[in-house]
């Protein structure tokens, strides 16, 4: 299915200011989408001076790529009443008595292999994280937006209750000179029917590996990672291997040397590792062991010739997503020699950028992870992951106890927020290294467990941010740097933006932080309808020169707010193409406008349009006031 959009934001109706729960609604569903992905991607071509000047000359302030869907989420089952029967839809349509429901919610990896696009995909991500951090599995329907079923979930006689909203993973093919798709799901593999997701994916000589996490019934992730393997170039399934020796992975990069590199964390302990391919199509699953380091290893670049990894705590399910094994650090190889990595011990890989650098305080300053990253124009840059009200805040909670009461604990969790943070980082790994703060504050909420108060103290960089605030726009729901890439020489930043998830998130939030009914009902209610129709819909930042703030390319998941955000990206320099797999969560919403569940769009570049309003609503703006997270 085709379609084109540009979806430009409405401006934002007035309305009275709720900034207490507004700020709960922003920040407490940060960290519901914690698993990532880094897509391999064609390498960009060399640009010279005199063209790079030419771009910046040319520079224009509002969107300049077209939108056009090439696959989306299907309706798959009809939804009639917690636990009940789920009839199979005809031609999309459900019989009476019940409603359309999308479980397909993320295109959650993607790689390319020659003329075509892999893609692989999650179900029901609300569910399945709600159940892991909290550790409750009471089913909730939320009318018209979500439902979650655990127990009485169709997934659960072969997983558990845990995971009885989760749904065999998809494998879509696309190729990129016809659009046409084709779906080459291993359903009939074992090893995938109990994989919650394809959350990784990376390909090589003509191989292509998607991979996620396993689990056997009453298990959570975090036991093992499941990889399949495809031939690129006909799309034959290769075969599947299950690891004990890692528990996730995130994605893959070909560097200068010409050999393939995988990062996933290691099981039970705080830390992960760095494998480089070894094998080929007639023996696809084999890998060495090239560094071992102290963070899990989650997004995956190259930086001339060397590797460069964005670093984790540790979140072990069943403490509420708290941190453990931080601070967070930006990691990077030594140069890269002809015949590859091999393992020469942990010093040989070096943190050259830690969280606890800029953050002031001592113990968010370990809560808080790092996302994309990527080289653009000779330099690194570096964007943060908050995971707010399962992460940071619980963190905080975690070594000073947590305050009794919403009001308190609203508090906190607002002001524990730290939204998407974007650093340039110049000459990475050498004595004349520089970090610049381009979005971020100059101040920060540091918690002072004394006085039990909040008080603004100066980054630890002891920097203004060059570009704006935190969130790009001050937007505190823009928790999450989803994914970067370079595309026709602009380097494109996309966001998870929260705000239009509150609502299907709001039963998770009220248990995960101890929140009372009635603040749940208004989130889910209020508060969430609110910012969905003002702030909702993944946004998209495009920079253009290294000297300039980025533009908004969209504010509203280009034109549909039950998307929230752009969760993996696969260029195709050559064909002038851009692929945007996108989230949603919205399993209840199968409508015309705003519709849930994930879609595939192909960006191509289109005609200039006028620049985005990206101002925030005045309530917005107060409740980041309230916590520090602007300065007044």
């Amino acid at each position: 299915m085709n379609s084109t959009r540009t979806g430009r934001p409405a401006p934002a109706p007035s309305r009275s200011r709720r900034v207490a729960l507004l700020a709960t609604g922003v920040t407490a569903l940060a960290a519901l989408v914690t698993p990532h992905a880094s897509a391999t991607a064609a390498p960009t071509a060399a640009v010279s001076a005199d063209e790079r000047a030419r771009s910046s000359k040319a520079a224009h302030r509002g969107p300049i790529l077209d939108v056009q869907q090439t696959a989306r989420a299907q309706v798959d089952e009809c939804f009639t009443a917690i636990g009940g029967p789920s009839p199979e839809p005809k031609d999309g349509a459900c019989p009476s008595g019940s409603q359309p429901k999308i479980n397909g919610a993320y295109v959650w990896s993607a790689a390319r292999s020659g003329d075509h696009a892999y893609f692989g995909t999650l179900s029901n991500v609300t569910c399945n994280a709600s159940s892991t951090y909290s550790g409750d599995t009471t089913p909730y329907l939320v009318k018209n937006a979500d439902v979650c079923e655990f127990g009485k979930g169709a997934g659960a006689g072969e997983l558990g209750e845990i995971y009885g909203d989760a749904r065999t993973p998809q494998v879509l093919r696309v190729n990129a000179d016809t659009q046409k798709v084709e779906d080459l799901t291993p359903a009939s593999d074992p090893l995938l029917k109990r994989t919650v997701g394809l959350r990784g994916a990376a390909a090589h000589n003509d191989v292509v590996f998607l991979f996620g996490q396993s689990v056997n019934e009453g298990q959570t992730v975090g036991q093992g990672l499941s990889m399949f393997a495809f031939e690129g170039s006909t799309g034959k399934f290769l075969g599947s291997k299950a690891y004990t020796d890692l528990v996730s992975a995130r994605g893959g990069v070909v560097a200068a040397d010409g050999n393939l590199y995988l990062a996933g964390r290691a099981p039970g302990v705080n830390g992960g590792r760095v494998l480089r391919w070894t094998g080929d199509k007639e023996a696809p699953f084999s890998f060495e062991v090239v560094a071992q380091l102290a963070n899990d290893p989650g997004y995956l670049t190259t930086f001339k010739d060397r590797l460069v990894a964005s670093g984790w705590g540790t979140q072990v399910p069943g403490e509420r997503a708290a941190v453990s094994g931080g601070p967070a650090k930006i990691w990077m190889s030594p140069p890269i020699p002809a015949a590859g990595l091999t393992f020469d011990g942990a010093a040989a890989w070096k943190p050259i950028f830690s969280w606890d650098e800029y953050d002031p305080d001592p113990v968010l300053g370990k809560g808080v992870a790092w996302g994309a990253l990527t080289e653009w124009r000779g330099e690194l840059y570096v964007g943060s992951y908050n995971q707010a009200a399962v992460g940071a805040v619980q963190t905080m909670w975690k070594a000073y106890g947590q305050p009794k009461g919403d009001v308190l604990r609203k508090r906190d969790m607002l002001s524990a927020s730290r939204p998407t943070t974007v650093f340039r980082i110049s000459d990475p790994g050498t004595d004349r290294q520089r970090t610049t703060l381009l979005y971020g504050e100059e101040k920060l909420p540091v918690y002072n467990p004394n006085t039990k108060r909040w008080t603004a103290k100066p980054n630890l960089l002891g920097q203004k941010p060059k570009f704006g605030p935190a969130g790009f726009n001050g937007n505190v729901g823009n928790a999450y740097a989803w994914t970067f890439t370079v595309f026709q020489d602009r380097l494109y930043m996309a966001t998870f933006d929260s705000t239009g998830l509150i609502t299907p998130g709001a039963h998770f939030t009220a248990v995960n932080n101890g929140l009372s009914q009635t603040t749940k009902r208004t989130l889910e209610s209020v508060v969430g309808p609110s910012l969905k129709a003002t702030l909702g819909g993944g946004d998209v930042w495009r920079m253009d020169d290294p000297g300039e703030p980025a533009v908004a390319e969209t504010l509203n998941g280009f034109g549909n707010r039950s998307q929230h955000g752009v969760r993996v990206f696969l260029p195709f320099e050559d064909k002038g193409l851009l692929y945007a797999g996108m989230a949603s969560s919205w399993n209840l919403r199968a409508t015309a406008k705003d519709r849930g569940g994930w879609e595939l769009n192909r960006l191509v570049p289109g005609g200039k349009r006028a620049p985005l309003d990206v101002r925030l609503p005045r309530d917005a703006q107060d409740a980041a006031r309230t916590a520090g997270v602007t300065s007044p």
